[in-house]
């Protein structure tokens, strides 16, 4: 499935795409275990490390971004920067953030960002990410472009 936005930022600046997906952390593993378990959903998962990110986004704005917190759920802090401002490009809440935490809660306990949408305590396991990423799958499909 390629759902791309074309009504989004014109003239060679980064369009969104609802069939992408960046995932951030520190650690390989994550990435890949994350990565996998997109791919099985049919989305693309763009995989890169917090310091890589913000390079990612140039190109292309992903549907969505996984951020894995890390140990202290600060290790992505720098990427939200960047989020926030590709929402203010898309002119509304594309892309959907996804946070991955050490720890469960809301948005609001863990004292994350607004910009977060959805919050996945680990370990991460297909059950727990598989209803997220279909959730946005769905809505994706059902957006106006």
């Amino acid at each position: 499935m390629t759902v791309v936005d074309e009504s989004t930022p014109a003239r060679g600046g980064p369009r969104l795409d609802f069939s992408k997906v960046l995932v951030v952390s520190r650690s390989p593993i994550n990435r890949i275990v994350v990565s996998r378990i997109i791919e099985q959903s049919g989305l693309k998962a763009i995989a890169e490390s917090p310091e890589t990110a913000p390079s990612a986004l140039t190109d292309v704005i992903p549907g969505a971004v996984v951020l894995d917190g890390g140990p202290e759920n600060s290790d992505c802090d720098a990427v939200f920067s960047g989020v926030v401002a590709l929402r203010g490009m898309a002119g509304r809440s594309a892309p959907c953030v996804v946070f991955l935490s050490n720890r469960t809660g809301t948005v609001e306990s863990l004292g994350l960002p607004r910009t977060v949408d959805f919050v996945v305590a680990k370990p991460i396991t297909p059950d727990r990410l598989q209803q997220i990423i279909e959730t946005l799958k769905s809505s994706a499909r059902h957006s106006p472009r």
